[in-house]
């Protein structure tokens, strides 16, 4: 009796934690939803600069988790395709959810405090918010403390450092927190501005004193901004390049000349945005065209038939539209629905191209356009996982066949 009794207010502590997190968040949208209007243009374009480049960050860390739900229900053992070593430190769902609360409730308590102090007048205190949230953000991955799954989060620390040093050979953790956060290169972007904005001083004390616009304190266009944009895709190509020299394997050599497609089409999209933003016109429309094309079909083209083994225009095993049309087939072990492969690929295709919003009046001046579009790559991220996984183990499997014949050829030949 006193076990269950002990059960019982376990679970129910969970769920009064639960509740108050919840109604803690709603409260701070609210306040969020109640102050912005309420403030200057200037200070919403600063705090979009501050608060904006966590929230495709956090929304990742939540489909993670929800990533790693689903493969436990499916029973898709997802943890084969990390090394032995790195499988000690996987999180389950439930940890991985406390994580992304965490990161939540701080984005969203300093963002309500942001807007409350400028709206209370205070300017100085509403900056420190936006250092408050990166600070605790930073602490979650380095600080040694037993809290929040820390051997996990020392991981991800360290397999961020491997990534970001890509001088060794290519783990699958590694691969896989590259291409996530080749998702996240608008969010780089926008670390790259928010940096530049808080080391530069007191930006909105010198918004609302002299009048200047957001843009002047940070140039769109400037060197270490389209770096930071660059540096997920960067990662990859010379990833690919190692995979390549350690392998041997010369389709890796075609993925990172997929990668470098990204280099022309984020640049010349930097270009054009602020000629369309100023009503000027952009000589290098076409070309900007032509390289989001590229990049975006043939990224669409390597993540079915490579990414997701599903043949199509170079492996045998397609299937034909009226004896013309080549479809992507699937394998014999699929592991999911047939209609969701189909789901799959074409909303893929339709994120692919989603910066064709660009094309239709004047959406591009809109900031909560950008940011929607970049919340949904986040989506297309999550999506490619669960096929991207059935890959992996796929291969293991034929890796692992492959080595058991050989083996039992050995012992027959003995």
């Amino acid at each position: 009796m006193d076990r269950t009794s002990k059960q019982w207010n376990g679970f129910s502590k969970k769920w009064v934690y639960r509740v108050a997190a919840f109604a803690w968040c709603c409260a701070c949208l609210l306040i969020v939803s109640y102050y912005t209007p309420r403030t200057n243009q200037f200070a919403r374009e600063l705090q979009l600069i501050y608060f904006q480049p966590m929230l495709p960050v956090t929304l990742a860390l939540w489909l993670w988790g929800h990533n790693v739900q689903r493969f436990h229900a499916l029973g898709v053992e997802y943890e084969l395709c990390f090394s032995a070593k790195d499988r000690k430190f996987l999180l389950p769902h439930g940890e991985l959810y406390r994580i992304a609360s965490f990161f939540t409730i701080i984005c969203l308590t300093c963002a309500a405090g942001f807007s409350a102090l400028v709206s209370a007048g205070a300017l100085g205190s509403a900056e420190l918010t936006a250092v408050v949230m990166y600070f605790f953000a930073t602490l979650l991955l380095v600080a040694p403390l037993d809290i929040l799954g820390m051997t996990a989060r020392l991981f991800f620390g360290q397999t961020l450092q491997r990534v970001l040093l890509p001088f060794q050979d290519v783990s699958w953790a590694d691969f896989l927190m590259a291409d996530i956060m080749t998702s996240l290169s608008k969010s780089s972007g926008d670390l790259a501005k928010t940096a530049a904005v808080i080391v530069t001083g007191p930006a909105l004390h010198a918004l609302t004193t002299f009048g200047v616009s957001s843009k002047q304190l940070v140039n769109p266009l400037a060197p270490p901004v389209l770096l930071a944009i660059c540096l997920p895709y960067i990662i990859r190509f010379v990833q690919c390049i190692i995979v390549n020299r350690t392998t041997g394997n010369r389709s890796q050599l075609l993925n990172a000349a997929k990668y470098a497609t990204a280099f022309p089409a984020i640049v010349l999209t930097a270009m054009e945005h602020e000629h369309h933003v100023r009503g000027e016109k952009y000589q290098f429309y076409s070309w900007w065209i032509v390289a989001m094309l590229l990049n975006s079909l043939y990224s669409f083209y390597w993540d079915i038939e490579m990414d997701w083994d599903m043949p199509w225009l170079i492996q045998p095993g397609c299937t034909h539209l009226l004896s013309v049309v080549r479809l992507p087939g699937l394998k014999l072990d699929a592991l999911y629905s047939g209609a969701w492969y189909v789901w799959a690929i074409v909303s893929n295709l339709i994120l692919r191209l989603s910066w064709t919003h660009r094309l239709m009046g004047n959406l591009e001046s809109y900031n909560t356009v950008a940011l929607v579009i970049a919340l949904l790559e986040v989506f297309r991220r999550y999506q490619w996982t669960f096929i991207r996984v059935e890959t992996e183990l796929r291969k293991i499997r034929l890796r692992n066949n492959h080595s058991h014949s050989h083996d039992g050829l050995k012992q027959e030949v003995s």
